[in-house]
C-alpha cells in the first residue's frame, strides 16, 4: 500500500484534535468566509445568475469571489459605493435568502461544515471573520449555528445604503485589530485559539491564535504556512471536472436503459413485481455508473419490519436512489407535487406508483394521507423523508408531521434511515454528481401504537433527536460502531466490496 493511502487526513487530524483538546467558551474558532467555508462566487457564476432569473441576489454577489487580493478590497468597496447606495437595507435583507440558497449553501464546503460542528461540540466560541458584509453572511451564520460575526458594515440613513463604510472594511490589520478587540471583550484566550483563512491577507489575524490554519491557501499564505509549520488544509473544490461528468452522464443513462429494460424483460402481469424489478434495476444501474457506493448499517431492519413507515433525512435528490437500493422491494415512495413533472425523473415516479403531496391544494395532503393509510393496511410499506424538501446543507431541517400521523393512524412501526453524506455526492441544486461513499445508517423500529394526537410533537422530537444524535456519533475511520448498534449485527450493503470509511473522507 502507498504512502499516499496511509497518510492520515489532515482535515481528521485536526478534527480529533480538536476533540481530544481542551473545551469551553474561552477557546476560540476564528473562520474567514469566502474562499474558507464557501469557495467563492466567479464572475462567471454571477453571469449565469442572471441568465436563469438569479436577479434578485445579484447585488449581494461582488465581493464573494474567495479570493484576498487588493482587487478583492476594491471590489468590497466599489459594491457598497456604486452598487448599494440609495438602495433601502429591506431591499438587500429580502435578497439574503435567495443569495444562500443559489450560491452559498451550493459552495460550501463540508469540510469547513464539519470543523465548525467539531469547535461548536468542544463549546468554543465560533467567530465569522470577514471583509464581506452582514447581507451577505448572516444567513449562513444562522444556518452553522454562528453567533458572533466580524465583517464589514455599509453606513445607513434614513433605511437606505449612503455608499460609505462604517468604520474600517474588515481586511488584514483591521480584521486583526477585530479579532484583539473581540478576544478582550468575551475574555478568549488567543494562545490555546483556532484561526482559518485561505488568503495571505489574513495573515496578521492568524499570527495572533496558537492555532492558525491554512485552508485552500493562494501563493501568499503558502508560503507563510510552509516556513511558520501551520497547517494546511485542502478542501476539495466544487467545481466538476470532465471524470464526474461523464460519470453523471452514464448514470442518467443507465437510469433510463434501467427502466426501458423493466418493461421489455417484463413477462408477468404482477404490477407490483414489475415494480419492485423496477426499483432494483434502476437504483442499482444509476447508482453504480454514478461512481457511488452505499455502505449500509444495520441493513436487516430494512426487511425485518414489514409494513412500516421508513422515514429518511433528504440531503440530497440522489436519495430517490439510496432508498430503493436500501428498501429494494414493496414500498410506496411520497414525493412533493412538482417531481411529477420532472424530466425522465417524473414518468418513472409516476410508473411505480408514487404518491405525490401537493400542499397548495386544500385536503390535497390528507387525501394522499388517506391513500397510504390503506396501502399500508394491505401490507405495502411507505416511505417518506420528513422534511418535507431537500436541505439546502447538512443541518438537519425541522419535521413536519405527515409521517407520523401516517404512522399513527395505520398502526405500524416507523423506521428511520439516518442518511450521512449524500449531500456531498449532490448538493441541492446541483446537476454533477462526485462520485465517492455514502453512508447510512438503519435504527431500530419504533412502536408507534402507544402514539396519540396529544402526544405526537413529543414523539416528532424524539424522532429528531435520534436522527441527531446518530449523525453526531457515526463510526469513525477504525470501523468503532454505534453504542446502539452492536458490531455483530451489522449488515453492509455495497456497490463495491465493503472498506473502511469515515463518512466524509475523501
Amino acid at each position: 500500500m502507498s504512502d499516499a493511502t496511509t497518510a492520515p487526513n489532515p482535515v481528521e487530524a485536526r478534527l480529533r484534535e480538536i476533540h481530544s483538546g481542551p473545551g469551553g467558551p474561552r477557546i476560540a474558532a476564528f473562520f474567514d468566509f469566502d474562499g474558507t467555508i464557501v469557495e467563492g462566487v466567479t464572475p462567471a457564476r454571477v453571469g449565469l445568475s442572471r441568465l436563469f432569473g438569479g436577479n434578485a441576489a445579484s447585488p449581494l454577489l461582488p465581493g464573494l469571489s474567495g479570493r484576498k487580493r487588493a482587487t478583492h478590497y476594491l471590489s468590497v468597496q466599489r459594491m457598497i459605493a456604486e452598487n448599494w447606495r440609495g438602495r433601502p437595507t429591506e431591499e438587500l435583507m429580502e435578497a439574503e435568502e435567495q443569495l444562500f440558497q443559489n450560491h452559498i449553501a451550493r459552495n460550501l464546503y463540508p469540510e469547513a461544515w464539519e470543523l465548525v460542528r467539531a469547535h461548536q461540540r468542544a463549546g468554543h466560541t465560533v467567530i465569522l471573520a470577514t471583509s464581506a458584509t452582514g447581507f451577505q453572511t448572516r444567513r449562513l451564520a444562522a444556518e452553522l449555528g454562528i453567533d458572533h460575526i466580524l465583517c464589514t458594515e455599509p453606513a445607513v440613513s434614513g433605511g437606505r445604503i449612503t455608499g460609505e463604510i462604517d468604520g474600517e472594511i474588515v481586511w488584514e490589520h483591521s480584521k486583526a485589530d477585530l479579532v484583539e478587540k473581540f478576544a478582550v471583550a468575551h475574555e478568549i484566550d488567543l494562545a490555546e485559539s483556532f484561526s482559518y483563512s485561505n488568503g495571505g491577507v489574513d495573515t496578521p489575524m492568524l499570527r495572533l491564535t496558537g492555532n492558525p490554519t491554512a485552508v485552500n491557501p493562494d501563493r501568499a499564505l503558502a508560503y507563510e504556512a510552509t516556513g511558520q509549520g501551520w497547517p494546511i488544509l485542502r478542501f476539495e473544490r466544487r467545481r466538476p471536472g470532465p471524470y464526474r461528468i461523464v460519470r453523471t452522464l452514464l448514470g442518467a443513462l443507465a437510469m433510463v436503459a434501467a427502466a426501458a429494460a423493466t418493461f421489455l424483460c417484463s413477462l408477468t402481469s404482477d404490477r407490483r413485481a414489475e415494480i419492485d424489478r423496477m426499483y432494483r434495476w434502476v437504483s442499482t444501474a444509476t447508482l453504480r455508473c454514478l461512481g457511488l457506493r452505499v455502505r449500509v448499517i444495520g441493513g436487516h431492519k430494512a426487511r425485518a419490519a414489514r409494513p412500516a413507515v421508513f422515514v429518511f433525512n433528504h440531503q440530497s435528490q440522489i436519495d430517490s436512489m439510496i432508498i430503493p437500493y436500501i428498501l429494494r422491494e414493496s414500498f410506496t415512495p411520497v414525493v412533493t407535487i412538482k417531481a411529477k413533472h420532472y424530466p425522465v425523473f417524473g414518468p418513472l415516479l409516476r410508473f411505480v406508483g408514487t404518491v405525490f403531496i401537493d400542499r397548495s391544494t386544500p385536503g390535497g395532503a390528507q387525501e394522499a394521507l388517506n391513500s397510504l393509510v390503506t396501502q399500508l393496511h394491505r401490507g405495502r410499506s411507505v416511505a417518506i423523508a420528513p422534511e418535507g424538501r431537500v436541505s439546502a446543507t447538512p443541518r438537519l431541517q425541522d419535521f413536519k408531521k405527515g409521517a407520523f400521523h401516517l404512522a399513527a393512524q395505520a398502526g405500524v412501526p416507523m423506521v428511520p434511515i439516518v442518511i450521512c453524506n449524500a449531500g456531498r455526492a449532490l448538493w441541492r441544486r446541483a446537476l454533477i454528481v462526485r462520485p465517492g461513499t455514502i453512508d447510512v445508517t438503519i435504527l431500530d423500529p419504533i412502536d408507534t401504537s402507544s402514539w396519540a394526537q396529544e402526544n405526537l410533537d413529543e414523539q416528532i422530537a424524539a424522532v429528531r433527536r435520534l436522527y441527531l444524535d446518530t449523525l453526531e456519533r457515526w463510526p469513525d475511520a477504525s470501523g468503532a460502531s454505534l453504542p446502539s448498534e452492536p458490531e455483530n449485527q451489522h449488515a453492509v450493503v455495497a456497490l463495491d466490496p465493503p472498506h473502511r470509511h469515515r463518512p466524509g473522507s475523501r
